[in-house]
């Protein structure tokens, strides 16, 4: 879409990103969106079919991935950073830590962060020049994310699959509120699914739209049939 701000920023077709939905979005979803023109996007665990609680092996798995995407791929794509998941000792910041090094290491693009502050990453990745997308729940936290540097936020509504807030604010309700307070992107998410979502999110000022489960019905996504 010729003049959208989120199109110009990560160099896409279409203002559509999928989102990361952990084990299920892996480098045949992401490459695959990608081509379509929108900005496929590989979860922490993609591509995996076991658990482990070896941080290198963690990382590795995630390296093989954004190697898989550009091998299918000559589009940008983003990889997510979760920064609070990880086991069930708290451990997350380490596991973090070590995909964040390798992906810069592959050169990934692109980075969406989550779960955590945006200061955390985002001048490692500025510094590579990798854009930077952090997912927001309040216009408070849009707020202290531009601050930060970020290029842009992801605004997730109550409606999202996955949500992980203690606010409960609807979707439509914080667009407008996320778009009056900063002046970098927004991207909307939570209970897109369809052109009419879409729509409404850029009628209230999103400069587009990340979208997860409905990737779901596609054959390259890795959840079970």
């Amino acid at each position: 879409m010729r003049d959208n701000r989120l199109c110009s920023l990560l160099g896409i077709e279409y203002p559509i990103i999928q989102a990361p939905m952990n084990w299920i979005t892996g480098a045949d979803l992401a490459a695959a969106v990608s081509n379509a023109g929108g900005l496929g996007t590989l979860g922490p665990n993609a591509g995996a079919r076991t658990l482990t609680k070896d941080v290198n092996e963690t990382g590795e798995r995630l390296r093989q991935q954004i190697r898989k995407v550009k091998t299918l791929t000559r589009k940008p794509f983003a990889v997510n950073f979760p920064m609070g998941a990880g086991d069930a000792e708290g451990e997350g910041g380490a596991f973090c830590q070590r995909c964040v090094e390798l992906a810069l290491e592959e050169g990934i693009s692109a980075a969406i962060t989550s779960v955590g502050p945006p200061n955390v990453y985002t001048k490692v990745f500025k510094d590579a020049g990798v854009k930077v997308l952090h997912a927001v729940s309040t216009a408070s936290q849009a707020r202290k994310a531009e601050q930060a540097g970020v290029d842009a936020v992801i605004c997730e509504g109550y409606e999202g699959g996955g949500y992980k807030a203690l606010t409960e604010l609807s979707t439509m309700t914080l667009i407008p509120m996320t778009a009056d307070a900063v002046k970098i992107v927004v991207v909307a998410a939570g209970g897109i699914a369809d052109a009419r979502g879409m729509a409404a999110a850029l009628a209230l000022g999103a400069d587009g739209v990340c979208v997860g489960p409905r990737f779901m019905a596609t054959h390259e996504c890795d959840a079970h049939p």
